[in-house]
């Protein structure tokens, strides 16, 4: 008998530390935004969105008008804020939600002021469970009224140019943006996402 239970404590613990290592197990997901010029953090400045969506399906992945995000990092006037809901849909083109965003000490900002980072840990964004399939990313710069300038893909009109990581399989994954179809403050020029193993 106490073979028996040592074997069935043994299995126990082998699947919650597969759950856990599938729910993140402190693995960080870092995103950096490239710019066509330096982060405008002025009286007037936009604002500065990298967009997550957990919601299955390739296809379904958050758009630039504000759909289909489950969470956000937002870059403003200097300071990063974090918000996380089952579905985070804002209404299209107007960037609002009732969940306000929280600070967070989770971004940064380059010596050149041309690029910023975000980082989320994967446990975050799965939420106590389990991830399911790729996540899905894109950024999103708009004006100071919210209005969408710039995104990834073809830019605001492209809601298919977000980018899928995979951290079952991804480690790195690039991905250049055309430039020259916004303000070079909010013209996004590339994205690097990386899954880092603190």
């Amino acid at each position: 008998m106490p073979r028996a239970i040592a074997v069935w404590s043994l299995i126990v613990v082998l699947a919650l530390a597969t759950g856990a290592a599938a729910q993140g197990d402190g693995r960080l997901l870092t995103v950096r935004v490239h710019l066509a010029d330096s982060v405008d953090d002025g009286p007037q400045a936009g604002r500065y969105y990298v967009a997550f969506s957990t919601l299955p399906g390739l296809l379904i992945g958050p758009a630039p008008s504000g759909e289909n995000w489950t969470h956000y990092v937002l870059y403003s006037r200097g300071r990063f804020f974090f918000a996380s809901r089952r579905t985070v849909d804002l209404p299209p083109f107007l960037f609002r939600t009732t969940l306000p965003p929280e600070p967070c000490n989770c971004g940064s900002v380059s010596p050149d002021r041309r690029s910023l980072s975000v980082e989320v840990s994967l446990s975050r964004l799965a939420e106590g469970s389990r991830l399911q399939g790729p996540v899905k990313i894109n950024v999103v710069t708009t004006d100071r009224y919210s209005r969408p300038l710039d995104a990834l893909g073809r830019g605001v009109e492209d809601p298919l140019g977000f980018v899928a990581f995979d951290p079952a399989r991804d480690v790195v994954v690039r991905r250049e943006v055309p430039a020259g179809n916004a303000p070079p403050a909010y013209d996004i020029v590339g994205v690097e996402i990386t899954l880092r193993v603190p």
